[in-house]
């Protein structure tokens, strides 16, 4: 009979495989990192890793979810916290491009090749939709966001908008940061109000800072 401690033990390493599991998969896209790999990276049998995940696809699901749950909980609080859309979504363009960064463009590519996560992709695109547009109705009744657009084709654009250029070779001399900034960002503010431009135009700048920095060190 399982304890509490088995449990907690088993959900610690849980996590540890996959916290490493998914700085793998960014660094070196998703086909050429083994359950092998993964097992000997963490010093754990095969058996171990098995036993946790049945198989690759199951792990690498398990990695978007926590992913996923990470930013749904960075949501909520900040909902809670009666913050504004805009800063929301911002911050959530700050998280993404920190993403890029650590992601290698195979990543994205590699996920056709596993059909059960593929589906399951393809299932958090229309959960997207859903609360996507949702979220966007508050920034219009707080004004940020402009009250004349389809809020449905705006959410469907910014998705297919990033989906797509991240799987071009239109874009293979840019990285991928500077991708998404430059179509999401300007999407972002064609939705945007004075009120929301004022927001938008804040972090703007602050990201240019950001970056001139970093260079310089």
């Amino acid at each position: 009979m399982q304890t509490a401690a088995d449990t907690h033990s088993n959900t610690s390493v849980r996590q540890r495989v996959i916290e490493y599991a998914t700085q793998l998969f960014f660094e070196k896209g998703i086909r050429d990192v083994t359950m092998d790999a993964i097992s000997q990276g963490l010093k754990m049998s095969k058996r171990t890793l098995y036993q946790l995940f049945a198989d690759k696809e199951q792990l690498i699901i398990a990695c978007a979810e926590a992913g996923l749950a990470r930013s749904k909980e960075q949501t909520l609080k900040m909902v809670e916290e009666h913050r504004d859309i805009i800063e929301i979504i911002l911050t959530h363009v700050d998280a993404h491009l920190s993403m890029l960064e650590k992601m290698s463009q195979k990543y994205v590519f590699d996920i056709e090749h596993y059909p059960t996560v593929k589906t399951y992709f393809e299932h958090l695109k229309h959960e997207f939709y859903t609360e996507g547009v949702n979220f966007l109705k508050q920034g219009v009744e707080e004004g940020s966001l402009r009250d004349d657009i389809n809020l449905e084709i705006a959410i469907r654009y910014a998705f297919h908008n990033n989906h797509g250029v991240t799987r071009s070779d239109d874009f293979n001399d840019f990285s991928p940061e500077e991708v998404f900034f430059n179509t999401s960002f300007t999407h972002l503010r064609g939705c945007c109000t004075q009120k929301g431009l004022e927001a938008l135009d804040q972090y703007y700048t602050k990201y240019k800072n950001r970056l001139k920095k970093e260079k310089k060190d």
